[in-house]
């Protein structure tokens, strides 16, 4: 990912810059198959994935939904707003997730208050797939985000490492939140994720 030119927002959405981000998210022209999200007061932008990285997403989905986890998918936008704060914190689109519901009415109602974005709380998981651009932002900022959010798993497919590191039990200590647990293998061993979520096996990402 890279930071956003503060320079390129319209005019009209200058307001809405720090207080309201889907907002100006929403108001932004992002072409076809880029992503914007708001993390930790910064916007950024990621271009397409490569072939491999959008395969290990897929591969990884796959495993998820023959262990009988059907909701797990690819996808949506979500935000976060940790108690104590007036404005959305994290606006955020992971590689893959495990919601812990399908949308429900008020979920509905939220992501049509939000511009477009689900609440964090329905999510159980998420994982994000490194990539040479955006590695470190996976790694500190978006696990700051998630953690603060207090999503209970946070799986970070680390290729730059060569690493599954498998986060879990969040704290949120607002800029300094982290997770208590994390469970690192190499990449081609199987991971086993908690709070009876399956085994995953990163051997079969190819």
């Amino acid at each position: 990912m890279t930071a956003l030119a503060h320079e390129s927002p319209i005019a009209s959405t200058l307001d809405d810059f720090t207080t309201r981000p889907t907002a100006f998210i929403a108001a932004l022209p992002i072409p076809d198959g880029v992503r914007v999200e708001f993390i930790e007061r910064n916007y950024y932008m990621a271009p397409p994935a490569n072939a491999e990285h959008n395969r290990w997403a897929v591969d990884l989905i796959v495993q998820l939904r023959a262990a009988g986890i059907d909701a797990a998918l690819i996808g949506n936008g979500y935000c976060s707003e940790p108690a104590g704060e007036k404005h959305v914190t994290g606006a955020f689109i992971p590689d893959f997730e495990i919601p812990y519901r399908r949308p429900n009415e008020a979920d509905e109602a939220y992501r049509s208050s939000h511009d477009g974005w689900y609440p964090a709380s329905m999510l159980h998981l998420v994982g994000e797939i490194t990539s040479p651009s955006n590695a470190r932002i996976d790694r500190e900022e978006k696990y700051r985000t998630y953690a603060r959010a207090g999503i209970p798993v946070y799986l970070l497919i680390d290729r730059e490492k060569g690493l599954a590191i498998c986060h879990s039990e969040p704290v949120d200590r607002g800029e300094e939140s982290y997770y208590r647990v994390a469970d690192p293998v190499k990449l081609g061993e199987k991971v086993q994720l908690p709070d009876g979520l399956p085994t995953l096996d990163t051997a079969k990402l190819n």
